[in-house]
């Protein structure tokens, strides 16, 4: 059992993450739902560490795959490296082009946001938002 454990560590510990995530997730909706609802501050401090944590895969995703991608073709002779490089390049455009005629055709047949009522017809006066010295942090951090 032990050595199964050890084996498997890293899918057994995403797998309690997972879970626990889920359970954290519904005991947090029900705390809310119990005692009215969450104010938008208390759903920004409770938001705060995973939007940290995004930010900081974010920042470490184009690196890896930018040292990947130089590693793998300065491995390979000139002559292949060419011919991946302008097929790379050729998947790359071929994509985003279908993905963008993709969005265009959603957006024209989905028509997202029509309908939907302002929320507040007072439109002339900016509203006042209430900064505190805990958002400042957060900001700063952020």
């Amino acid at each position: 059992m032990a050595g199964f454990v050890r084996r498997n560590l890293l899918t057994l510990l995403t797998i309690v993450g997972v879970l626990g995530g889920a359970a954290l997730g519904f005991l947090l909706r029900q705390v809310g739902s119990g005692s009215g609802q969450w104010d938008k501050r208390s759903v920004m401090y409770l938001a705060f560490p995973g939007e940290v944590f995004l930010r900081m895969l974010k920042c470490l995703i184009i690196p890896l795959l930018v040292t990947s991608v130089v590693t793998a073709i300065g491995s390979l002779d000139l002559s292949l490296s060419k011919k991946i490089a302008f097929r790379a390049i050729a998947y790359y455009s071929a994509t985003t082009v279908c993905a963008v005629i993709l969005g265009i055709i959603l957006v024209t047949t989905i028509r997202p946001g029509v309908g939907l009522k302002p929320l507040d017809d007072d439109t002339d006066q900016p509203k006042m938002r209430h900064v505190t010295t805990q958002d400042t942090l957060l900001d700063l951090i952020r």
